[in-house]
């Protein structure tokens, strides 16, 4: 074959097709990351709406409590040993032998301009009990407790979200609450929490340290064995709410109409969930976790990884959901220019590459019309509409791209298929990767099969246009 006939012959003009199409296809990549890169911002906007919705309203939410603060006398011997010791006051933190907790959490939506925003108000209502524990084990002598100066305090990540009167009593008598909790500091730890997600949803289960919530003066008896304590306790918040097992016997009981919790924390709870709510039960032990019964010494009680609770979010929001679609644009592409290729070698006609690149540009532009349009409509009708008016586009185009109309209604079909399977795979959270190698396993099996016959290096062309005789695809 004489090099002039090489570069006249299908393969190579096939080869060169598939080349610029390859380069196309790369290029195309840009505006996807553009695109991802512009749901991330957006995300992030809701994000800070939904920060500053929560201001007002109220935070993560973690309620850690109650703990005695007992002060007491310490002596410390000098250098001097004929000096008597020197006498300082500390403090001995005791916690609850048994905390049962029992709640109800109401879910509501808040609009900030474009944005929902969702929102939880819980009512808790808390009791148990506490044992002083025996002076052979804090090594302190009963008279050196100071008893009368005791504070019972409770933990309230952000005591803004409190929203009504708390009514507490101590041993069957009503004791009076204020603000702060006595100097005394929860440091949380919950790094190891996180979610793997392949989006950012900016939901970070990290939980600050806690500083403030509620005190109130008690007067302790040695000769009392049990004090016993109930209070109620309304919270407003967002995301999250988290418990401390700090009693030796913690049970949280928890239920809700939301159907969608994500359940997180140190402790996973006994539960039922369907589409009419949630119910759910914890219960940790001392041997369970690593809070002691008691903290002498010390103002900071370190919970460690041992908070435990129910996040209430969107498990898939609008700004996820186009994120995860906006991933399978190059599958898009790919697959259209695939439908499209293989009808310019089976009609035997010739399609520019430009006309390639307004089909990729088109496909494109269906992400953000996808983005923009959820904003307003929901990510389900965004879906359904910008599909819709990109396969049109495309199709009304391929109308003049192909010789026959039958050609352009496959390629309707094949691109309403595709729409229709990648939002199935979006909507889809435990068998979305199931579902995408069983289609990617259907859509390659179905290209050999439809190529199986054709003779890429065996059909010659003159003056530029292929012969008029069909390729045999049966």
């Amino acid at each position: 074959m004489t090099t002039t006939s090489f570069f006249q012959n299908q393969g190579f003009k096939i080869t060169l097709k598939l080349a610029l199409i390859f380069f196309l296809t790369i290029f195309l990549l840009i505006p996807k990351f553009m695109i991802m890169d512009l749901v991330q911002e957006r995300q992030r906007l809701s994000e800070s709406v939904t920060n500053e919705v929560a201001k007002g309203w109220g935070n993560k939410q973690t309620h850690t409590g109650p703990a005695l603060v007992i002060p007491y006398y310490h002596y410390i011997q000098g250098e001097d040993k004929t000096k008597p010791p020197v006498r300082s006051k500390t403090q001995l933190i005791v916690f609850p032998e048994t905390l049962s907790i029992d709640g109800k959490i109401e879910t509501e939506s808040k609009y900030r301009s474009l944005y929902k925003v969702l929102l939880y108000n819980t009512g808790l209502n808390i009791k148990g009990n506490f044992k002083l524990p025996d002076a052979s084990l804090t090594n302190i002598k009963n008279e050196d407790l100071l008893l009368d100066e005791a504070t019972l305090i409770m933990g309230v990540s952000d005591p803004k979200g409190i929203n009504g009167e708390i009514s507490l009593t101590w041993n069957g008598k009503p004791a009076s609450l204020n603000p702060g909790i006595a100097d005394i500091s929860f440091l949380t730890d919950q790094s190891n929490e996180k979610p793997v997600a392949e989006f950012n949803t900016n939901y970070d289960h990290n939980s600050p340290n806690i500083n403030t919530g509620l005190q109130a003066k008690i007067i302790l008896d040695v000769s009392t064995q049990t004090y016993d304590f109930a209070y109620n306790l309304e919270l407003r918040g967002s995301k999250s709410l988290l418990f401390a097992p700090l009693a030796k016997s913690t049970t949280v009981h928890l239920n809700s109409e939301f159907p969608d919790p994500v359940f997180s924390g140190g402790f996973l709870p006994d539960h039922t969930t369907n589409d009419k709510g949630f119910d759910a039960i914890w219960n940790v032990f001392e041997y369970n976790k690593s809070i002691p019964a008691f903290i002498k010494d010390n103002t900071q009680i370190s919970l460690g990884d041992n908070l435990f609770g129910v996040d209430i979010r969107v498990l898939i929001d609008n700004y996820a959901k186009t994120y995860r679609a906006g991933k399978y644009m190059i599958l898009f592409v790919i697959l259209t220019f695939l439908v499209v290729f293989l009808t310019e070698i089976v009609e035997r006609i010739n399609i520019h590459i430009f006309q390639y690149t307004l089909i990729g540009l088109a496909l494109a532009i269906f992400f953000t019309l996808l983005l923009s349009i959820s904003e307003f409509w929901g990510f389900d009708m965004a879906y359904s509409g910008s599909a819709a008016a990109t396969i049109s586009l495309i199709f009304l185009y391929s109308l003049g791209m192909f010789r026959n109309k039958k050609s352009s209604i496959l390629l309707l079909g094949l691109l309403m298929i595709l729409f229709s399977y990648i939002y199935i795979i979006i909507q889809l959270e435990k068998t979305a990767l199931l579902a995408g190698s069983v289609g990617l396993f259907v859509i390659i099996a179905s290209t050999m099969y439809v190529t199986r016959k054709i003779r890429w290096f065996e059909q010659e062309v003159t003056n530029n246009t292929f012969t008029e005789e069909k390729i045999d695809i049966n």
